[in-house]
């Protein structure tokens, strides 16, 4: 067997190239969030209302500062870290799939931005809300900085993770792993297992707003089918356009 040492050290160029790039942007937008810290913790302790968090060891209010800048910064570098991670594998794709891919980048952006959108002004303040009424009348909360912006930061990126549902289907679509008429027939299934992750991500006996919460994620379900099947009759009609010409 031939090993072609070149090309083996052009992909490891281009992967350093790729990590120090991302991790370069990662640092800088890191560094400029940090002297607006404050801002980014008032935007996060918001749903929090008049509660107050503390600290319990000398270190954590600022590794709970750290957390916050570095998930906000990656919040804003995510579509450049995507894009670099797509331009790093464009040669072992064909021209279709790479013109394919790069439609993803903008639309894995907008449908990320959206779910942390939902998750911030939706999911964070229902949770909140029926975590911290619970109980109240026989504890008192006292919320540690850290735990609470994991806590929500896991929350959030959660939301952004599902709302690439539509991506995801789009792309097990195109390797002709699921179709429409598949996803229709598992339509009860699917939104019976949307109600159920909705409500454990936010645990609240009000049904207007699990089903408040359980609707956007269920729309998406439903926008994937719709593109799915209008991809599966554009296909059929090349195919049959061809068959034709022969």
């Amino acid at each position: 067997m031939i090993i072609n040492y070149v090309k083996i050290i052009d992909r490891l160029e281009r992967a350093r190239k790729v990590l120090a790039l991302s991790m370069l942007a990662l640092m800088v937008v890191t560094v400029v969030f940090y002297l607006k810290a404050d801002v980014l913790v008032q935007l996060l302790t918001q749903p929090l209302g008049q509660r107050e968090l503390v600290f319990l060891s000398p270190v954590e209010g600022f590794m709970a500062k750290i957390k916050v800048v570095f998930f906000s910064a990656f919040i804003v570098c995510f579509p450049l870290i995507l894009w670099q991670s797509i331009r790093f594998a464009s040669p072992l794709l064909t021209h279709a799939q790479r013109r394919i891919v790069y439609w993803v980048i903008p639309v894995a952006t907008l449908l990320f931005a959206a779910g942390v959108l939902f998750g911030y002004m939706v999911i964070i303040p229902t949770t909140l809300k029926f975590l911290l009424n619970t109980g109240q009348q026989y504890m008192v909360a006292t919320l540690s900085a850290n735990l609470y912006f994991s806590f929500v930061i896991m929350l959030i990126l959660a939301m952004g993770a599902v709302f690439e549902l539509p991506l995801i289907m789009g792309v097990l679509a195109l390797l002709g792993v699921i179709s429409s008429k598949t996803l229709k027939k598992k339509r009860q299934l699917a939104g019976l297992a949307i109600v159920v992750v909705t409500a454990l991500l936010t645990p609240t006996p009000d049904v207007f707003t699990l089903a408040a919460a359980s609707l956007p994620v269920f729309g998406l379900y439903e926008l994937s089918i719709l593109l799915i099947y209008s991809y599966e009759k554009v296909s059929a009609r090349k195919k049959q356009s061809l068959v034709q010409e022969i």
